[in-house]
């Protein structure tokens, strides 16, 4: 990452013909020491006399003065002057032209133009209108030193209010059209661990034409980094399959939930604003936490019991990720064009099975008796993420 940011600002500099004002400078510096040591009367070798001139040619040129080397003669002193105008300018030139890169650079950061080189980052393809919730909801669960990319088309000013609400987070912003494989590329989606692509319905555009962007950007995803992690959200249920097929991990249909919750707030208003509460994370909330190497082997029950006492947290889920999902066991037996699109991709990339993706096998209020073991996953209600 570091030798990347050095490479690209070397090559700013050459393009603006940095290097070349600073060879120029150092021709007219050795220039004007063997001069100096020409017309200047000196004792000693040649080496001395002209590493006494350098020194007095360098002195000069950056208009430091010193004052320990000075001519005596006229024409020591007139090429002194010649020396301090052009180190005045030459100089002045070089720190203006440095000065300016860097602030383009920066300015091209904060508009979403320039590469991000954020490793192990999430990506958050998309910015509808509720994508301040999510980002809120997703910023208290991840620690600070995840980053998180950004990228959508809103404009800048509206990236950088979000920024300015999290300022010990690691967010950056790319702007473009996220199912361009370019856009994906800027935004260093090969050392991705995650990406959520995000419904977002463009004005005049249908709900087709916002899942069909979705699949597309799945596919993509998935021929440049094979082992990413893909959440997707639809505006269509009967989508689902389709995106699922391309190696999308979790699909969310937008909406879904509405009516239940509704329904749950007319027959029980109590139970509705527990539920509430849990996903918006208002004091107590769902977290997932790897069951520990020393609990292998033994009953729930105990880490149940540990989690509540000391951690005040009440397990009520657990879930195991097992083996490697294929493509051909999320493709349908019926042949499509979809399905033969799918393979076609799949095929590009000499991918057998879904990398990245894994059949998970879960449980809700499981049994205190349940032997724990390796990949297993305990989900816990608790004011913070336990610490085991």
């Amino acid at each position: 990452m570091i030798q990347e940011s050095v490479t690209s600002l070397i090559r700013t500099l050459q393009r603006e013909r940095v290097f070349a004002l600073i060879l120029t400078l150092a021709v007219i510096l050795l220039l004007g020491a063997i001069g100096f040591s020409l017309v200047e009367p000196a004792e000693g070798p040649w080496w001395s006399r002209f590493g006494r001139a350098l020194w007095w040619g360098m002195v000069t040129l950056t208009t430091v003065g010193y004052g320990d080397v000075v001519p005596i003669t006229f024409l020591g002193r007139a090429l002194a002057t010649g020396l301090m105008v052009i180190g005045f300018i030459s100089l002045s030139l070089v720190t203006a032209t440095v000065a300016s890169v860097f602030i383009e650079r920066k300015f091209r950061q904060e508009r979403g133009l320039e590469p991000v080189k954020a490793t192990q980052h999430i990506l958050i393809l998309g910015w509808p209108e509720d994508a301040d919730t999510l980002v809120d909801q997703l910023l208290k669960r991840l620690p600070p030193n995840i980053p998180v990319v950004l990228i959508n088309k809103v404009p800048p000013e509206v990236m950088d209010a979000v920024k300015e609400r999290y300022p010990l987070q690691k967010l950056f912003y790319l702007r473009g059209d996220y199912s361009r494989e370019e856009t994906l590329l800027k935004a260093n989606v090969q050392e991705a661990i995650k990406v959520i692509i995000l419904a977002d319905r463009q004005p005049g555009e249908t709900a087709a034409q916002v899942d069909q962007r979705t699949l597309f950007t799945a596919l993509t995803l998935k021929a440049v980094h094979a082992k990413i992690r893909i959440m997707a959200e639809l505006l269509r249920p009967e989508n689902r399959s389709y995106l699922e097929r391309a190696g999308a991990e979790e699909v969310l249909i937008r909406g879904q939930y509405d009516s239940s919750l509704l329904a749950g707030a007319i027959a029980s208003p109590a139970l509705f604003r527990i539920f509430t509460s849990l996903l918006t994370g208002e004091g107590q909330t769902l977290w997932e936490v790897a069951v520990p190497s020393r609990f292998y082997g033994r009953p729930l029950g105990d880490l149940a019991a540990y989690l509540q006492e000391q951690r005040h947290g009440i397990l009520i889920g657990i879930y195991t990720e097992g083996r490697a999902l294929s493509l051909e066991d999320l493709l349908s037996e019926e042949p499509s064009p979809i399905d033969d699109f799918i393979r076609r991709k799949f095929a590009e990339t000499k991918m057998t099975h879904l990398l990245g993706r894994t059949k998970v096998d879960y449980q809700v209020n499981p049994p205190q008796t349940h032997i724990l073991g390796p990949h297993q996953y305990v989900v816990v209600i608790a004011p913070q993420r336990p610490s085991l």
